[in-house]
């Protein structure tokens, strides 16, 4: 069973900024509904929201270079209790395999020498908040799984 839970297209950052507090009910909505610990609401809507921001922003910045940039939020529960989001722009995409071998290279380096730059610190939060982030070949889409419990 898959249930809709949004879906929205953006055509700019400040769009999507303006929707925020929609997406923050929306979210609030799903947790209430499908997690067992209440008390961990707060922590896991923040951390969520966290994910779904990078997500967004790394989109806008790799469609930038389109004249219309479009970036599309889905999110749907798939059943019982699997959010499913996905983030997709109508831009050129980035190397994904690149990028994620970094990430992975800093991960197992001493926390000292991380040096983030522009690159990387989104995607190492998305995966730290979610169970499972999944790029396509291309690079424009990226889905955040996460099981609500």
């Amino acid at each position: 069973m898959r249930q809709k839970i949004l879906r929205r297209r953006f055509t700019s950052e400040q769009e999507y900024r303006n929707f925020r507090e929609g997406l923050h009910r929306s979210l609030r909505e799903v947790l209430a509904n499908h997690i067992s610990k209440k008390g961990d609401l707060e922590q896991d809507l923040t951390m969520l929201e966290i994910a779904i921001n990078e997500a967004i922003n790394n989109a806008f910045k790799y469609a930038q270079n389109k004249i219309e940039p479009s970036v599309i939020l889905s999110i749907y529960i798939f059943d019982p209790n699997i959010l499913f989001i996905r983030v997709k722009d109508n831009g050129s995409g980035f190397k994904a395999d690149q990028v994620l071998a970094k990430v992975d290279a800093l991960e197992k380096s001493e926390e000292d020498d991380w040096e983030w730059g522009e690159s990387g610190r989104g995607i190492f939060i998305m995966e730290a908040v979610m169970d499972k982030v999944r790029y396509n070949a291309k690079g424009n889409s990226v889905v955040l799984l996460k099981t609500l419990s």
